[in-house]
């Protein structure tokens, strides 16, 4: 009775074993390119542009496995990151284009260096979200799926995939909570490197510059040599004073990024002020100043502190910078700048207003008040509606 069992049992397991062998040997994996062999991973799916119908956050690796049986048919099995696995099939003319399509990516990258221009995304962010702005105005928020030499590939929920060349983009942003509630057409309206007159420690991109007509009579002009280093100017143009009794300020500024909410700076404002004299030359007087910045560029708070300077001797009483800028619609930002002299003889004044931006231009409209001290610490305030300011950005465009 037990040897029957015995063979019972022995036969049974054979019969099971046999019948997976028979499942298993009635289809074969199939390499689909030598390039990426047997198993597709996810680096391969991003590098060559596969499978776009999968979202690179839920892919983990796919195979081919062809059919042992006279049609020979073809299904991609899909390994999930959630442990599933999706079953699809492919017709003959499918999956020659896939590996014409692999064929060809790996031409491209073979040919062309990976140095674009344009933005580009960190190589591990495929799968994150992100709001691309075109250099045409067009924006749009799609999951990054591949990332090309020449091109970024987007699967988005009113396009399906988009496939963008890196030469068109002009920003790319990542979708956290304040880029997505901002409008899709919510444009770059400068890096926020200054508020009306006064620096922030943030600073202008290389290649990009500003030019700046304030209160009509005074012009300057900025541009940004390096991402840390600019350098600006302002003369002024006042009727019927000659060319030497002209204001002119130079303002070189050293910018450094801390953090991607931090920014460090310092710089010079040096004035040549005329004499009116003619039998004096002009002399310099100007201001040695650090600045700290927090924020974005249109959303940032700077505090500073500077010393002024004549000839020779720096002064002992701090200048102190208190400041910031609020963009409250796609056109407008708030801003407001404030300097507080640490002297009981002296006192503190500033600017606020707004600026009404556009894509290349700002227009900027701001009230002075000055609040000086007498010895008493009683103080009187004056506001004065004295401050426009009609800014042009030109060069590279933002990244």
């Amino acid at each position: 009775m037990k040897g029957r069992f015995l063979r019972w049992a022995l036969g049974a397991i054979c019969l099971l074993t046999g019948r997976a062998q028979a499942q298993e040997a009635a289809s074969r994996v199939l390499t689909v390119s030598p390039v990426v062999g047997e198993v597709i991973d996810a680096q391969e799916k991003a590098t060559y542009g596969l499978f776009p119908t999968f979202s690179a956050a839920d892919f983990q690796e796919a195979r081919f496995y062809q059919s042992l049986s006279p049609d020979s048919a073809v299904t991609l099995h899909v390994l999930l990151r959630d442990g599933r696995t999706a079953l699809r099939p492919y017709s003959p003319a499918e999956l020659s284009a896939v590996r014409e399509s692999i064929e060809a990516r790996r031409r491209e990258l073979a040919a062309t260096p990976a140095t674009p221009a344009s933005p580009v995304a960190p190589a591990d962010s495929i799968g994150r979200r992100y709001r691309v702005i075109l250099r045409t105005g067009t924006a749009f928020d799609g999951e990054l799926t591949a990332r090309r030499p020449r091109q970024l590939e987007f699967l988005t929920q009113d396009l399906g995939v988009v496939q963008v060349e890196r030469a068109n983009i002009q920003r790319l942003e990542e979708l956290n909570s304040e880029v997505a509630k901002r409008p899709a057409n919510w444009y770059d309206i400068g890096n926020g490197s200054r508020l009306f007159f006064a620096p922030t420690a943030r600073g202008l991109r290389e290649g990009e510059g500003a030019l700046q007509d304030i209160s009509l009579y005074f012009v300057g002009a900025n541009y940004g040599l390096t991402d840390n280093f600019s350098m600006g100017a302002v003369v002024s143009l006042i009727p019927g004073l000659p060319l030497h009794d002209q204001f002119v300020a130079l303002t070189p500024k050293f910018s450094a990024r801390i953090s991607d909410k931090w920014h460090a700076g310092a710089g010079v404002l040096y004035l040549r002020v005329p004499s009116f004299d003619s039998s004096e030359g002009s002399y310099g007087v100007g201001l040695l100043y650090g600045v700290g910045t927090y924020g974005s560029a249109d959303n940032n708070f700077t505090a500073g502190i500077g010393y002024g300077f004549a000839g020779g001797d720096i002064g002992s009483t701090p200048v102190l910078q208190l400041g910031g800028q609020k963009r409250i619609s796609r056109r407008v930002s708030l801003i407001t700048e404030n300097y507080i002299i640490a002297n009981r003889e002296a006192g503190m004044g500033g600017l606020y207003g707004a600026k009404i931006n556009w894509k290349r231009t700002s227009l900027g409209l701001a009230a002075l008040y000055v609040i000086p001290y007498d010895g008493d610490y009683a103080f009187s305030t004056y506001v004065i509606p004295a401050f426009i300011d009609f800014t042009f950005r030109f060069g590279k465009p933002a990244r």
